[in-house]
């Protein structure tokens, strides 16, 4: 965590990826919001094209980026990337309709696509519904306008939200997303155990967050 957004640590990746079969990269990060940069993600397909590490690149946020900055698509920023990866992508957190299970991969990679099929395939994991189809193209076709009124309402909402902080409980920062609409908050200069966290913001605010504990030692 540095100047209020995290980093990778690349020195400790390239140690940890060792041996890694299979990377799961958060693109944008899931909590801290973090849109990556394209040498960020260059850096990560280089290392793991490198070692052998497979990434599937999670970009079911992509489309809520807030302006001013732009989603880089993994797959798109380099050759190495391109060969060494599965983006999985849906409409249901930006276009708010999970509930019709539409989600889609793109693998470039000949022989990568055709192992995930035949595994999608003999799993029946592959046949969507009829409105699964539909909702995804209808979005993705018309949803434009509707999109760009979300993106603007949920920038409005963290405005708020860390202006609040800042005037009316310092104590409690916010990381400042860069894309989606979920904000992490460092509660640490607060003092209070996990316990007591949980009891200030369930019991006394009325307001029941994920816990930072469950993304590990640094949430």
């Amino acid at each position: 965590l540095k100047d209020g957004q995290y980093h990778i640590d690349f020195d400790r990746f390239r140690k940890d990826v060792q041996g890694c079969k299979l990377l799961i990269l958060s693109n944008p990060h899931n909590p801290g919001g973090r849109v990556w940069t394209k040498e960020e993600l260059s850096q990560i397909a280089d290392i793991c094209y490198e070692n052998g590490t497979l990434v599937i690149s999670d970009e079911i946020h992509a489309d809520l980026t807030l302006p001013p900055y732009k989603h880089p698509t993994f797959a798109l920023i380099s050759e190495k990337a391109q060969m060494n990866s599965l983006v999985f992508m849906s409409p249901s957190k930006a276009f708010n309709m999970p509930g019709l299970a539409s989600s889609y991969a793109i693998i470039e990679n000949d022989e990568l696509r055709h192992q995930f099929q035949v595994y999608m395939e003999a799993s029946e994991f592959s046949e969507g519904h009829l409105f699964a189809y539909l909702s995804v193209a209808a979005a993705y076709s018309h949803g434009t306008e509707w999109l760009d009124q979300v993106v603007a309402y949920i920038k409005g909402n963290i405005d708020f939200t860390e202006s609040y902080l800042k005037e009316r409980i310092p104590a409690i920062r916010m990381i400042r997303p860069q894309a989606s609409y979920l904000i992490f908050l460092d509660c640490r200069e607060l003092g209070l155990s996990q316990e007591e966290l949980n009891r200030l913001f369930v019991e006394d605010a009325h307001l029941a967050l994920n816990e930072g504990t469950t993304f590990g030692k640094e949430g």
